[in-house]
């Protein structure tokens, strides 16, 4: 991917002097003027007349009369960064403060840029290549937006190489800012990781992905919010800088020093990067090392991280599982959710690049894609389940929507009707009820909704959506006699439910998380329900009586949140996944708290995302933030 930095623009937006009292001041000028240095540096290489810093822009009026004619102007690549409070609308959308925003809800909208707003100035953009960086809170809100890039008529659109967008935090979380500090800590991680370089990574230029990475294992190394990204087509391919921790460039940038007199740094390296050439080397000045900020030149990542046994004296020695062939292919961003067809000789699984893909499994070590992917969403796929007699697979996504598909023939997946909308917010889970004529969707937009999908080209709402959760449901599961339902969301609650007409809270939430529950499921004979939190650990509960469900015990041991659980068939073993990029396996019972069963298994490069056991009990099935699906043999 070429870069023509003449033909481009890097407009830098920092807000951080208000007028409401409300609202506190942030260092937004100091990162500004930080971002601009490092673009402009031998790093990153930007002309300085195509670098544009707007400092406390007081309306969004003003904002969009400020950048309205430089993006016209570009051509090749445009970079937007915006550091400021990012306030969460009543309609669930990311709004960026400016100087004069009020935060009374019924304000805020009209007084604050609205990142939809702003994404739809950007899509008249020529560039090729739009990137975009949120230093703010509530971030990922912003991927509501990408239809924006995607779904333009084509007369309006220009030959693209795609969006990427990193931001600072999740949906529902605030970015910090250091007490005292001249920067706010994401930007400061992300000057880091671009001023230090890579040392592991062998090429010479760092694309946005890796930085992305690097900068993800940093702060979560710190216990700081986990930032997010999102993109489509190959932005995130993106040669944003050299990758100063390369020796090329360590031996370039040392030459210079060198060759500068006594005193003065050479032409263009300021002192950022006469910082990322001594922290690269190890270089000795006065008896000390010299690191950026005195931090390490290379930040930890979850590869680096020893992951403990569990600390249980009856844990075994070996891992609990061996990988299965080579890790299948094909899924070009992260992979949220995998599923086994009844039978299981047939995987589906789905993500962030929008598609739905289907694994032949008939030789599991030799697995391969089976007939075409579908890529009906315009936006991340959260969720794939198959139904119990495996002829209808149900996706759900960030685009608001839930969507049945015939799979009667998995090689030649037929889209059903048109998809079940209503929802003000991405739907994060879907499952079947064990008969299979209903289907559930949780969401963030507070609700569970319940169609009854007999007949699937025309899905029917089951009554009004229910109510009960404070925040985004992010999952949700039926018990095996559909009686009674489970769901988790971001009010750090658990919630039983029984399904009637309509359904109604069993009992008061299950307490005890302290952080966002990401998944929740029941065993198969319905006695169990486990959770999984950001909290990083597991819940486990016995709902044989509904009504007044018994806590079991918690079982820990994961380095980071607990993304998703799944029991085996037979019931007696559940498995977790983590962003920790581990893998766990746990002995459950109806009488105690999970043990763990054998050491964590490693293999994927990210966070892990779904699990799913085989219908016999002898395979894993995993997906992953490293874009792939991986298969997993069980010891017996």
């Amino acid at each position: 991917m070429d870069r023509d930095l003449s033909r481009s623009r890097a407009i830098l937006i920092g807000n951080g002097v208000y007028a409401d009292d409300r609202i506190p001041d942030l260092p937004a000028a100091e990162c500004v003027t930080a971002m601009a240095e490092l673009l402009t540096g031998e790093l990153c290489g930007w002309p300085p007349d195509r670098v544009m810093s707007l400092v406390d822009v007081a309306s969004p009026d003003d904002l969009a009369r400020r950048v309205i004619e430089p993006i016209r102007d570009t051509q090749d690549v445009l970079l937007v960064y915006y550091v400021g409070h990012g306030m969460r609308t009543s309609d669930g959308q990311l709004a960026l403060t400016m100087g004069n925003t009020d935060p009374d809800w019924e304000v805020l909208p009209h007084t604050a840029m609205l990142y939809e707003n702003l994404a739809k100035i950007l899509r008249r953009c020529r560039a090729a290549t739009k990137l975009v960086l949120l230093d703010c809170c509530h971030a990922e809100l912003s991927n509501q937006s990408n239809y924006l890039f995607q779904s333009a008529d084509f007369g309006e659109t220009y030959p693209i190489d795609g969006v990427y967008v990193i931001g600072a935090s999740g949906k529902y979380e605030k970015a910090k800012t250091p007490l005292n500090g001249t920067l706010t800590c994401f930007t400061d991680a992300f000057l880091q990781v671009v001023s230090n370089g890579v040392p592991e990574f062998s090429a010479p230029t760092l694309p946005m992905e890796r930085i992305f990475l690097e900068l993800r294992a940093r702060l979560r190394k710190n216990d700081l919010p986990t930032p997010v990204d999102s993109g489509a087509r190959d932005a995130r391919r993106f040669p944003f800088a050299l990758n100063a921790a390369h020796p090329d460039h360590r031996k370039k940038l040392l030459d210079g020093l060198s060759e500068a007199s006594p005193g003065q740094l050479p032409p263009r390296l300021d002192r950022r990067t006469l910082l990322t050439a001594v922290a690269a080397v190890g270089l000795t000045i006065g008896n000390s090392i010299l690191t950026l900020d005195g931090r390490p030149a290379r930040p930890s990542t979850v590869a680096d991280t020893k992951t403990p046994s569990g600390g249980a004296s009856n844990t075994a020695t070996r891992a609990p599982m061996t990988p299965l062939g080579q890790p299948l292919l094909g899924h070009t961003d992260a992979v949220h959710s995998v599923a086994f067809r009844p039978g299981g000789r047939v995987l589906a699984s789905g993500g962030v690049d929008r598609t739905v893909r289907f694994w032949d499994l008939s030789e599991p070590a030799q697995a391969e894609p089976l007939g075409p992917s579908s890529s009906d969403h315009t936006d991340t796929v959260y969720s794939v389940t198959f139904s119990p007699d495996g002829n209808l697979l149900a996706d759900a996504g960030a685009d608001r929507s839930v969507r049945l598909l015939d799979v009667t023939d998995p090689a030649k997946p037929v889209r059903l009707g048109t998809p079940a909308t209503g929802r003000t917010d991405a739907v994060f889970s879907v499952a079947f009820s064990p008969s299979g004529e209903l289907l559930a969707g949780g969401s963030g937009d507070r609700t569970i909704r319940l169609w009854n999908v007999t007949d699937p080209a025309r899905p029917e709402l089951v009554g009004p959506p229910v109510v009960g959760h404070t925040d985004a449901v992010l999952s949700v599961a039926f018990s095996h006699d559909e009686s009674v339902m489970g769901s988790g969301g971001s009010d750090h609650a658990v919630r039983l439910w029984n399904v009637a007409d309509p359904p109604a809270p069993v009992g008061p939430p299950l307490i005890g998380h302290t952080d966002r529950v990401y998944c929740v499921a029941f065993s198969p004979n319905g006695h169990l329900l486990a959770s999984g939190s950001g909290d990083r650990m597991i819940r486990l509960w016995k709902v044989t009586d509904s009504a007044n469900p018994v806590f079991l015990g918690d079982a820990t041991g994961h380095k980071d949140s607990v993304e998703t659980v799944a029991f085996s068939p037979d019931g007696r073993v559940l498995a977790s996944g983590s962003s920790d990029g581990t893998i766990r396996l746990w002995r459950v019972s109806e009488s105690g708290s999970p043990a763990p069963a054998g050491r964590p298994s490693t293999g994927h490069r990210g966070a892990v995302y779904s699990v799913a056991f085989s219908p016999d009990g002898n395979l894993l099935a995993s997906g992953s933030e490293d874009r792939t699906v991986r298969l997993w043999t069980l010891a017996h």
